[in-house]
């Protein structure tokens, strides 16, 4: 009874005048409009952070003299066309995939493609839907000419180029999730926003993509898991075409990579992925001595709770410090790298 006395006395003050909301008033449909428009925003900013990825990722992946085959690069990251990537880069057709951005120096990037551009054709097959973009992709030879047919707002462009090669087929990619880690499948390195966020560099970057991609280049993965690699391939099968990662889509890569944040490697393993990482990272010309730096980092400034599942499949931040340095001071000695 008192509860509903007090919502008259309210509404009562209210119809008065005598209760009153402090500044303008602001409608739920505009509430609406400007979330609508920050998911945009976010979408073009971590576009921008996986690009930065790639672009570490593969420069570290063509300067490996190791090689476990031939594989077709283009340098090219195809997206789904959603509302989001519509309105991000004004995009009015109707076919599915779009280049979300092309890494620097590559293939895609030397031939003109851009982000934004919607995949009309390749290699005279009309890209109506994801097994079409992935059959197309899987049939790409290094050294092969392909041909692009794209809409670029109104009209359409005709592109061609050599693709280029590198010795693993691997990719490059960014899931929102905050917690700082990094991790590996059979064909795919993975960071997380979070790790974006606390890295200060492309040196520090090109340390720890370093570690994760020795673990796929030195056979870890396959040794580790054994009969569990046939799940894992599975879950990765959507590929480039069926990936969606517009804020609120659920990022369908996640959907491949869990076991990449929880692989446990033995020591062995971990000492041998230090060591060939930090010697692509050199190799790739990148301040391998940054290795030192960022974990240094990881064990001052990182929170235990941000890193609580890193450290739980990597070894404890002060094991990894004294390693790096070891191994930064051994390759020293051997000549293998400048003196600092």
């Amino acid at each position: 009874m008192k509860s509903v006395f007090l919502n008259l006395l309210i509404l009562g003050l209210i119809l008065s005048g005598c209760v009153t909301t402090t500044g303008p008033y602001v409608s739920p449909g505009e509430v609406y409009q400007t979330a609508e428009e920050l998911k945009v925003k976010a979408l073009k900013f971590r576009l921008q952070k996986e690009k930065k990825v790639a672009e570490v990722g593969y420069r570290l992946l063509k300067s490996i003299k190791e090689k476990l085959g031939s594989y077709p690069y283009i340098g090219a990251r195809f997206i789904k066309v959603d509302d989001y990537v519509r309105r991000l880069f004004g995009i009015t057709s109707t076919y599915p995939y779009a280049i979300a951005y092309c890494v620097n120096g590559s293939p895609a990037y030397k031939a003109g493609l851009q982000p934004g551009d919607v995949i009309k054709e390749i290699n005279g097959i009309r890209i109506y839907s994801p097994s079409a973009l992935g059959s197309v992709l899987r049939n790409i030879k290094p050294g092969e000419r392909v041909n692009f047919i794209v809409i670029r707002g109104d009209k359409e462009v005709y592109l061609n180029f050599v693709t280029g090669e590198i010795p693993a087929d691997v990719t490059f990619r960014m899931v929102d999730e905050e917690s700082v880690n990094a991790g590996a499948t059979s064909n795919q390195v993975v960071v997380t926003y979070g790790l974006m966020r606390f890295i200060n560099s492309d040196d520090e970057l090109a340390i720890i993509l370093g570690h994760e991609l020795a673990h796929i280049i030195r056979g870890h993965i396959a040794k580790r898991m054994g009969t569990d690699l046939l799940a894992v391939l599975l879950g990765i099968a959507a590929g480039y075409g069926a990936e969606s990662i517009s804020p609120g889509s659920g990022d369908v890569v996640m959907q491949g990579v869990g076991s990449a944040f929880s692989s446990y490697y033995s020591r062995e393993f971990e000492r041998e992925a230090d060591y060939y990482g930090i010697l692509y990272a050199y190799r790739a010309g990148y301040d391998i001595h940054a290795g030192i730096d960022v974990w240094e980092r990881f064990a001052v400034e990182v929170p235990q709770s941000l890193t609580r599942d890193f450290f739980s499949t990597h070894p404890t931040s002060a094991e990894r410090l004294l390693r790096i340095k070891k191994i930064v001071q051994e390759l020293e000695a051997e000549g293998k790298i400048p003196s600092r």
